[in-house]
């Protein structure tokens, strides 16, 4: 009977203390002033998901001969690749990496 009656008395402050904790807080928010906001401010149009950033700058074209040159420099190591795992079969020469800079 006394560990019944000290849980209910226990649990009786428990509630007595929230309830004047959230009683506070009621108060609180009656007495602060409301903040609104300014009517002059001019607002943008609403994006959805979209911001006003401009837009980026374009990098200067690459000439078609330096990207054609790049292309069958990888072709070239690709294909030494393949020729060297042809002649000496490996796993490690089948997972090395070429020195093309094409290659993730």
């Amino acid at each position: 009977m006394m560990m019944f009656l000290t849980i209910v008395f226990t649990s009786v402050i428990a509630t007595a203390v929230c309830v004047l904790m959230f009683d506070r807080t009621g108060h609180a928010a009656e007495i602060r002033p409301e903040v609104r906001p300014d009517p002059r401010l001019a607002l943008d149009t609403p994006r959805f998901f979209a911001g006003g950033s401009a837009k980026p700058a374009v990098p200067p074209p690459i000439p078609l001969e330096v990207l054609l040159s790049h292309i069958e420099r990888h072709v070239r190591l690709e294909q030494a690749a393949a020729e060297s795992f042809l002649d000496v079969p490996t796993p490690e020469s089948l997972h090395s990496r070429t020195a093309s800079p094409f290659v993730n």
